[in-house]
């Protein structure tokens, strides 16, 4: 029989505990020792989340509702399933992946009107609808995490809407054991589903290595190289099987 393409490779996992089943099921599928060592964790935004609760309350009242991850996600299925509870109107819905498409459909009755063309700001932007005067209101709910950067909102904004963006989460770095950094450290590979992740390792266990060094995407590798790690592969698709598959061809 044989082997697992992964088998004895040591792949070190940092997403949050509450993101990283799926990625540590597909790695262990293909044979690989996962070291799940989470350097972010997702928190309430620093006002307890009361900006997004309030807007939330009257999501009926914007034409577009856009979601740029799966955690902005599940903090806003509660308002849509409370508006198909109510039958209040419910906004066109865009998002950026499949991961928050996933999570938005798993609300009977919604779905998904955009989805990014390609999985980065700039992909949900173009991917967007340009306003049209007269046709339809103006209002489009931006729901992102706490320091998101400005593309999709000016790019929104050239579009014709008028965006109100509100912070839906933050992220929290979490600080590793010194038992935990000597374990990863021998690793074979380490994976980033974020620029955070990547900042959390840096200011964990700085930029030297041994193994190598795997993202989700393109803004993840930029974020990685400017803090001075070196990357050696980027996921095709920004998923658990394109981790997965980048990692196989790295060690075939």
């Amino acid at each position: 029989m044989a082997s697992l393409p992964l088998s004895g490779r040591q792949i070190v996992v940092t997403r949050a505990l509450e993101q990283a089943g799926p990625i540590v099921e597909v790695l262990s599928a293909a044979g690989a020792n996962v070291i799940s060592m989470p350097l972010i964790e997702i928190i309430e935004p620093r006002d307890g989340g009361a900006a997004r609760d309030a807007v939330l309350a009257n999501i009926g009242s914007y034409e577009w509702l856009v979601v740029s991850s799966p955690n902005g996600a599940r903090r806003v299925v509660g308002a849509l399933q409370e508006a198909v509870k109510n039958s209040t109107r419910i906004p066109y819905i865009a998002v950026l992946g499949n991961g928050t498409r996933e999570v938005v459909e798993g609300v009977a009755g919604i779905k998904v009107h955009v989805q990014a063309e390609a999985p980065s700001g700039e992909g949900l932007v173009h991917s967007f609808p340009t306003y049209s005067n007269g046709s339809q209101d103006k209002q489009v709910l931006l729901v992102q995490g706490e320091g998101a950067d400005l593309t999709v909102v000016s790019g929104l904004i050239e579009k014709g809407w008028e965006v109100t963006r509100v912070n839906a989460y933050r992220t929290a770095h979490c600080v590793p054991s010194s038992e935990m950094r000597a374990e990863v450290e021998q690793g074979d590979a380490v994976v980033f589903a974020s620029g955070s992740a990547a900042r959390s390792w840096v200011s964990a266990l700085g930029t030297e290595f041994r193994g190598k060094v795997v993202v989700i995407g393109p803004v993840t590798q930029k974020v990685a190289a400017s803090l001075g790690l070196e990357v050696h592969a980027v996921a095709e698709v920004p998923t658990p099987e394109g981790v997965c598959a980048a990692l196989v061809v790295l060690f075939a």
